[in-house]
């Protein structure tokens, strides 16, 4: 296994350690940061495998595949804790859930018809998983500081933080509807 689809694994086993120890430990002052740690750690191996992976010529079919599941179960696990915590609404949840589960279909289907047809992540796509790890990595950190202190900067932080939330709730409904139209000769043939 190459250094990039190592990195993938690690992302996995990060967002595992993530869950684990908001449910053993939801309720302690320094959580979010443990929590933001976890889930800095696991957005900075996405970068990383990507990068290596072309740096060094290194993209594989499991790369492909595994690096979007992975960036999916490590934003969904957060975005989980988030709505536990009381600072997202769970319909956004459902809409990431929803899009991630249609593109995984549509990923699925392009291999059934050929094989070699390992759909990559587009530049919407890309665009959506930045504002998602960003924003997310933002309400973690304001969280975590609202719990020592509070002032009116965190407020506006939070504020924005939110907003770029939502801005990538946006970019999840575009680059589902992108993928979508992308394939739809796909989706027809089958």
């Amino acid at each position: 296994m190459n250094v990039p689809n190592q990195l993938t694994v690690i992302r996995l086993m990060l967002t595992v350690l993530m869950v684990i120890f908001y449910t053993i430990f939801p309720d302690l002052l320094f959580t979010p940061f443990v929590i933001l740690g976890f889930f800095a750690l696991g957005s900075l191996t996405d970068f990383l495998d990507g990068f290596i992976a072309r740096r060094k010529n290194l993209v594989t079919n499991f790369g492909k595949l595994m690096d979007p599941v992975a960036d999916k179960i490590l934003v969904l696990s957060a975005i989980m804790i988030l709505i536990q915590i009381g600072t997202v609404p769970y319909w956004t949840m459902l809409i990431v859930l929803f899009r991630e589960i249609l593109v995984l279909g549509i990923r699925m289907l392009a291999l059934e018809i050929d094989k070699s047809n390992v759909i990559a992540a587009d530049i919407f796509g890309k665009i959506k998983t930045l504002t998602q790890m960003v924003s997310i990595i933002m309400i973690f950190t304001l969280i975590g500081l609202n719990n020592y202190y509070a002032s009116d900067v965190i407020n506006v932080l939070d504020i924005i933080a939110h907003v770029l939330f939502y801005v990538s709730v946006g970019f999840t409904v575009l680059s589902g509807a992108e993928i979508v139209y992308k394939n739809r000769k796909n989706l027809k043939d089958f």
